[in-house]
């Protein structure tokens, strides 16, 4: 699911972002790779009404890892 963090398609992006609340309840040992990709995602390759949707998301993401 990680590469799927930097799809060209804004909704995939998404969609990753919200499915991976359940990897890190279930799978903690997997947080370190999933910060370091979700701080990794180019938020200027997408449409201006998108990007500040996609940094909610993964703002929120990163506040239930803890970080």
């Amino acid at each position: 699911m990680i590469p799927l963090l930097n799809d060209p398609k804004p909704t995939v992006v998404r969609q990753c972002l919200s499915s991976l609340h359940e990897v890190v309840l279930y799978l903690p040992e997997m947080t370190d790779d999933l910060v370091v990709a979700i701080n990794g995602i180019d938020l200027s390759k997408y449409k201006d009404s998108m990007s500040p949707l996609i940094k909610k998301d993964a703002d929120a993401l990163l506040k239930i890892i803890g970080v």
